[in-house]
């Protein structure tokens, strides 16, 4: 029996790669040289086109893919924007520390990443996650999210929506 998820379900893998290469051809997939065997898509977006910021985003498969465990936030796919960072963002903000987990910022979620913790972009509340045959998420559907999260994002910190639209989710 194969222990990643990749090997056991070679026709998910198969699903993913044809995903991404359909909808965000510029994304290209590696393995963590961590040892977890962890696989993950790199590429960049700029959702809000030429006059929005570009995004570098790492989408990073949990070993217990298309899973996600009960009360987890971000389903079975974490959405780690390597530049610009949450951190450098909520830096430059003159807006409340306690939203957004002291950063500022709506729909993040804390977690670790390698030696040191990072911040992701939540694309999944667990009560609506739903993992099984039919029903999974994906790279590409956790990619579309996280467009979405940075639009509303970029909205919001260019004052083009109010906190209620942004922070509350209202969308």
């Amino acid at each position: 029996m194969a222990f990643y998820w990749y090997q056991s379900d070679p026709d998910l893998y198969q699903a993913e790669v044809q995903a991404m290469k359909k909808f965000f051809p510029s994304f290209t997939i590696h393995q963590l040289q961590d040892g977890s065997g962890r696989l993950y898509w790199r590429g960049k977006v700029q959702p809000l086109g030429k006059d929005g910021m570009v995004w570098d985003l790492m989408l990073i498969y949990k070993n217990d893919h298309p899973h996600a465990t009960d009360g987890e936030y971000g389903g079975s796919i974490q959405i780690l924007p390597i530049s610009p960072r949450l951190k450098d963002i909520a830096s430059q903000l003159p807006i409340q520390p306690e939203k957004g987990l002291g950063l500022g910022l709506p729909h993040i979620y804390r977690d670790n990443f390698g030696r040191k913790e990072e911040y992701f972009i939540c694309t999944a509340d667990p009560k609506y996650f739903k993992a099984g045959q039919t029903r999974s998420t994906s790279a590409a559907s956790a990619l579309s999210w996280a467009c979405k999260w940075i639009v509303l994002c970029e909205m919001w910190l260019n004052g083009e929506i109010d906190d209620d639209v942004a922070l509350e989710g209202n969308y």
